[in-house]
């Protein structure tokens, strides 16, 4: 683990470093399924949404990732965990998408999830794709056309699954 990382749970005093980071990734597209002009408000609504655990990740006390687990379904699915990840702008490239990765399976472990699963990872968007074929997740299946990038029209959208 990078030693100068460090998670908590996100709390409303959080708001602003969180819309710093998940912002310019929702206003740029290519990587979540978002509206382009999604506001705050909805925004936080979601990420911090009770049916998930919202975590901010820091580095010397500024917060420079995100990332929540939830159950990928509820009563008898709710043992494969679902996850969304971001990393600020100023981090990228520097092993925090990582770190995010594999502490969110170690987090999701330790809450009884037994498989992690990730419904719509944009194809296009390598970095993650790499990312979590590097962590050991496979690609179960492809959606065809799922996704509407801004730059690239129609592109697939991959399931990703990795048993915990």
């Amino acid at each position: 683990m990078h030693p100068s990382f460090s998670a908590r749970i996100a709390t409303h005093k959080d708001i602003k470093a969180l819309w710093g980071i998940l912002e310019p990734m929702v206003r740029q597209g290519g990587t979540y399924v978002f509206s382009l002009d999604k506001t705050k408000e909805s925004m936080m609504d979601y990420w911090m949404e009770v049916d998930k655990v919202t975590l901010v990740v820091e580095m010397e006390g500024v917060v420079v990732g995100t990332f929540y687990l939830k159950a990928n379904q509820e009563g008898l699915g709710d043992h494969i965990c679902n996850a969304g990840f971001v990393v600020s702008r100023d981090m990228e490239g520097q092993g925090l998408g990582r770190w995010m990765g594999e502490y969110a399976q170690e987090v999701a472990k330790s809450r009884g999830f037994l498989a992690m699963q990730f419904n719509f990872v944009i194809q296009s968007n390598q970095k993650a794709v790499r990312l979590w074929k590097s962590l050991g997740f496979s690609v179960i299946g492809e959606i065809p056309e799922a996704y509407r990038h801004p730059n690239l029209g129609l592109v697939p959208a991959l399931i990703f699954y990795k048993k915990l």
